[in-house]
């Protein structure tokens, strides 16, 4: 929500401290409120941060003029809802999400853009809602809130590529194997580092099975769901349906 005595008192702050001060989330036409009321000072400079290129809804933070902008963190992250009492599919409005996580105590201000991220509803929520990193939940309703890395994340605009491959087995490297593009032997070392989720949870075996429709997530390569098994080759080998979503740079 625009509120000019927020963002005038952020000004001050950033004056007087010299440092960044960090808003909330404002649509389209609140940022071009908040833009031409900071036009006129010129101790501060207006800065939106959505999470991801083409974001629409994007945090405010309003900058010394002297600061020098390199690598800065806007403290957001992005999310999931997941739960066995969730009933969002496909065909649901983000605006019936965001009413899910209102119900969990986020006020809209701490919401940027909600979306379909291919099997569930993801989005991008300020670092201060996992501040304490406990999961968030509707009480009694069974849904949940999850943290995502930004390689989890099927942001809007992301193209899927399906990928019809074969596998010698369904052992976690030889099907990540088969759907990014990289040696088995490179990615195994890479499942041994930490970089791999299965369905969220984090693996470090080459060797840990996965089955049709799970979630293979890469850190830096992206997403790859495992839509199908078809059955096997005459040389004894899987034949598989695979989709991948490469990893998108997120920021914006």
């Amino acid at each position: 929500m625009y509120d000019k005595s927020a963002i005038l008192g952020a000004v001050r702050d950033a004056s007087e401290l010299g440092v960044p001060v960090l808003l909330g989330f404002l649509d389209e036409e609140e940022q071009d409120a908040a833009a031409r009321a900071l036009a006129t000072i010129g101790e501060v400079m207006p800065r939106f941060y959505g999470g991801y290129r083409g974001a629409v809804r994007k945090r405010l933070v309003i900058m010394p003029s002297s600061f020098i902008v390199e690598v800065f963190d806007a403290g957001i992250c992005y999310f999931a809802l997941r739960g066995d009492g969730l009933d969002l599919g496909p065909s649901s409005s983000p605006e019936m999400a965001i009413g899910q996580l209102r119900a969990m105590g986020i006020p809209r201000d701490h919401i940027g853009d909600v979306f379909y991220g291919g099997n569930e509803w993801q989005g991008v929520v300020l670092a201060s809602v996992f501040a304490d990193g406990v999961i968030r939940g509707s009480e009694g309703s069974g849904v949940k809130l999850v943290e995502l890395d930004a390689a989890e994340v099927v942001f809007p605009g992301s193209v899927p590529k399906k990928i019809r491959a074969t596998a010698a087995s369904m052992r976690l490297d030889a099907v990540a194997g088969a759907g990014f593009p990289a040696s088995r032997s490179r990615l195994a070392q890479e499942i041994r580092a930490g970089r791999f989720k299965v369905n969220g949870e984090a693996v470090d075996s080459p060797s840990a099975k996965v089955s049709e429709g799970d979630v293979i997530v890469c850190r830096g390569r992206g997403r790859l769901v495992v839509e199908e098994v078809l059955g096997e080759t005459r040389r004894g080998r899987l034949s598989l349906l695979l989709t991948r979503y490469s990893a998108n740079m997120p920021f914006s």
